[in-house]
C-alpha cells in the first residue's frame, strides 16, 4: 500500500480542508504548483501515486478532501455545494499558500470543478487537465431534466436529487458500497452490450443493491486500499458528496452569468483531457469537439481503461501528466 502524506488542516472560506502535499517546497523550485481535484465517491487519497511521481519529479503538489469528504469539514446544507463554493475553497488554498496560481487537474466530479475554474477563477489558473469528464458547452436546458429525459427517473444522478433517499443504501456498509464503486474492467476488455448508452439506466443504486454477483468487472484494487475509502466516509458520510449533484441545476443557473452570445467564453489556456475508452458513464466521445472550447488543447484516449484512470493506469497518467506540463511550463 503507497504511503500518503499527513494531512494538514487549513481553514479557508468557512471550512477546514484537509491538504496533503508533496515535492519541494514553492520557495525552492521554479515549477508550478499543481492541485489534484478528486471526484466521486473519492477522496484525495485516489491521486496518491500523482502526487508522489511529480512530487520527485520536482512540482510542490497538493491535493486536498474537498468539502463533505474525507477529514475536511461537511457543513450542513445543499447550498454549501455548488462550484462557486468548490471554486471558492481552491481560490482559499492558493491564497493560504501564498500562490498567485496554479495548474489544476481533476478527474469526475474534480474535473466539472477543473473546468469551470478558468471562469470563476479567472487569471489564477496556469492550465487544465481533466481526466474523464470534459469541459462541455453550456447546457441548452436544465441538466436533471435532460439527464431524466435521455436515462429516466432511475438514473443515479436523478435519484441523487431526493436527500435522504440514497444514503442509507449508500452508507450502509461501506466497504460493500465501495467494492461496487472501485472497480474495473475485466482485464480491460469491454462487454458486449446490445444497448446503446443512450437508452442505458445508469441505475447505480439498484445495482449496487443486486449483488456483486450481478457488478461485472473487478475490485480495482486490494481490501485494504478500500478500508481507506470506508473509513474516510464513516466520518461525514454521503450526505455532503451528494450535495454536489443536487448542485446541478443551481450550477447550470450561475453559469450563465459567464456566457456571451449564449455561449462560454473559449478558455485559453493549455488543456489536457484524458479520457477511458472502457468508462460506463463517461465515455470518450462525450470529449469529442472539445478543441472548439480551449486551447492550446491535446486528447490522449486510454485504451483498456475504466473510469478511476489515475489509480487504474496510474503510470500512463504520470506520463501524460508530465509530458504536458514540461511541454507548456517549461522551467
Amino acid at each position: 500500500m503507497a504511503a500518503f502524506p499527513v494531512a494538514e488542516m487549513v481553514k479557508t472560506n468557512g471550512v477546514r480542508l484537509a491538504v496533503y502535499r508533496a515535492g519541494p517546497d514553492m520557495s525552492e523550485t521554479d515549477k508550478p504548483a499543481v492541485f489534484f481535484l478528486h471526484g466521486f465517491p473519492e477522496i484525495a487519497y485516489s491521486w496518491r501515486a500523482q502526487l508522489k511521481a511529480l512530487g520527485d519529479a520536482g512540482y510542490p503538489v497538493f491535493a486536498y478532501d474537498a468539502r463533505g469528504y474525507g477529514a475536511s469539514d461537511a457543513p450542513k446544507g445543499r447550498e454549501n455545494y455548488t462550484i462557486a463554493k468548490l471554486a471558492g475553497d481552491a481560490a482559499g488554498l492558493l491564497d493560504h499558500y501564498g500562490l498567485r496560481d496554479a495548474v489544476f487537474v481533476g478527474h469526475d466530479w474534480g474535473a466539472i470543478t477543473l473546468w469551470n475554474l478558468p471562469f470563476y477563477l479567472k487569471g489564477r489558473v496556469l492550465g487544465c487537465a481533466g481526466l474523464n469528464v470534459p469541459l462541455l458547452p453550456h447546457y441548452p436546458m436544465d441538466p436533471i431534466a435532460m439527464f431524466r429525459a435521455r436515462f429516466g427517473d432511475k438514473m443515479y444522478i436523478v435519484r441523487f436529487q431526493e436527500e435522504g433517499a440514497c444514503e442509507p443504501v449508500l452508507e450502509r456498509d461501506l466497504m460493500q458500497t465501495f467494492r461496487f464503486f472501485l472497480r474495473k474492467p475485466n482485464k480491460g476488455k469491454p462487454v458486449k452490450e446490445d444497448v446503446p448508452f443512450e437508452q442505458k439506466s445508469l441505475d447505480l443504486i439498484s445495482l449496487l443493491e443486486a449483488g456483486e454477483d450481478r457488478w461485472g468487472g473487478e475490485q480495482l484494487m486490494p481490501d485494504d486500499e478500500i478500508a481507506i475509502y470506508a473509513r474516510a466516509y464513516a466520518k461525514n458520510g454521503f450526505t455532503g458528496p451528494l450535495h454536489w449533484y443536487r448542485n446541478f441545476t443551481s450550477n447550470w443557473q450561475d453559469q450563465k452569468r459567464f456566457l456571451k452570445d449564449g455561449k462560454l467564453p473559449f478558455v485559453e489556456l493549455p488543456c489536457l483531457m484524458i479520457t477511458a475508452d472502457l468508462d460506463r458513464a463517461c465515455p470518450p466521445r462525450i470529449a469529442d469537439g472539445m478543441e472548439k472550447l480551449c486551447g492550446p488543447y491535446e486528447r490522449i484516449d486510454l485504451k483498456g481503461c475504466g473510469h478511476w484512470s489515475q489509480q487504474e493506469r496510474a503510470a500512463d497518467v504520470n506520463r501524460a501528466l508530465l509530458a504536458w506540463l514540461r511541454q507548456h511550463f517549461p522551467c
